[in-house]
C-alpha cells in the first residue's frame, strides 16, 4: 500500500486522481497533517520540535501493511529523506524525482513557491540534484510569489492558481524550466497557457517514482 501524506486535504483529489489513471485498483492511503506545516510556518521553518513531531508522524504510518510513505509537502520534504535512511520502508519526497530530471535537462532553473519555507527546501533540492548528477552549470532562479498564499489558504484554488500564473509569466523570462515546487500550485499552468517554457510540477513524477519504489506497474 501506498501511503501519502499531506498537510492539506486538497491533494487527495489529485493523487486519488493518479492512482485511478495509472495504478487502478492499487490500494493508497492518505494522512492529513495540517499541523505539520502549520509548525513550521509558525517556527520559520525546520527546527528541532518541528523535525521531532514530522519524525513521530512518519512513524506512526510506516507500520500497519505501508508499502512506501510519500511526504507531498515541499517545506517537509528534507526530513522525509533525514528519515528514509532508518526507516523500515521507504519514505520519499514527492519532488525528489521532478528535481532530479529538471537537472538533466535545463541549465537555468526557475523555482517558483508560495511559501518561503517551501521555496529554500526546493532550492537546496535542485542543488543537491544538480551535484549528485554533477551538473555543476545549472543556475537556479528563485521566485517566490508570496501574495499567492492567502487565496490558497481561503480555500479559493482558482485565485491561488491565477496568482502563481502571473508570477510565471516573469519567471519564464530567464528561465528554459519552470519547477512549481509546491504540489498545489499544478494548475497554474492552465491560466499561462502563452508560455514556451516548460512548466513541471511534483505529483505526476512522484506519483510514477513512487510505483517503482513498491515495485507496481503503471497502467500503460
Amino acid at each position: 500500500m501506498l501511503v501519502f501524506l499531506h498537510t492539506s486535504p486538497v491533494h487527495i483529489a489529485t493523487f486519488d486522481g493518479l492512482r485511478d489513471r495509472l495504478a487502478p485498483g492499487l490500494a493508497i492511503r492518505h494522512v492529513v497533517r495540517e499541523d505539520l506545516l502549520a509548525a513550521a510556518l509558525c517556527q520559520g521553518g525546520i527546527n528541532s520540535a518541528v523535525e521531532a513531531q514530522t519524525f513521530s508522524a512518519f512513524s506512526e504510518i510506516v507500520g500497519g501493511g505501508t508499502g512506501a510513505l510519500v511526504c507531498t509537502c515541499s517545506t517537509l520534504g528534507p526530513l522525509a529523506e533525514i528519515f528514509d535512511r532508518d526507516s523500515p520502508v521507504p519514505v520519499m519526497r514527492i519532488d525528489r524525482p521532478m528535481a532530479d530530471s529538471a537537472v538533466l535537462q535545463a541549465s537555468h532553473i526557475a523555482v517558483c513557491a508560495a511559501l518561503s519555507t517551501a521555496l529554500s527546501s526546493a532550492v537546496a533540492l535542485v542543488r543537491s540534484s544538480a551535484a549528485d548528477i554533477e551538473r555543476p552549470g545549472v543556475t537556479v532562479h528563485e521566485h517566490l510569489f508570496a501574495g499567492a498564499w492567502k487565496f490558497f489558504e481561503r480555500g479559493d484554488m482558482e485565485a491561488y492558481h491565477r496568482e502563481v500564473a502571473r508570477g510565471l509569466r516573469g519567471a519564464a523570462l530567464t528561465a528554459d524550466l519552470i519547477l512549481l515546487a509546491q504540489a498545489s500550485m499544478q494548475g497554474a499552468a492552465a491560466y499561462c497557457p502563452e508560455l514556451t517554457v516548460p512548466i513541471w510540477s511534483s505529483p505526476e513524477t512522484g506519483f510514477r517514482a513512487a510505483l517503482a519504489l513498491i515495485d507496481h506497474k503503471e497502467n500503460i
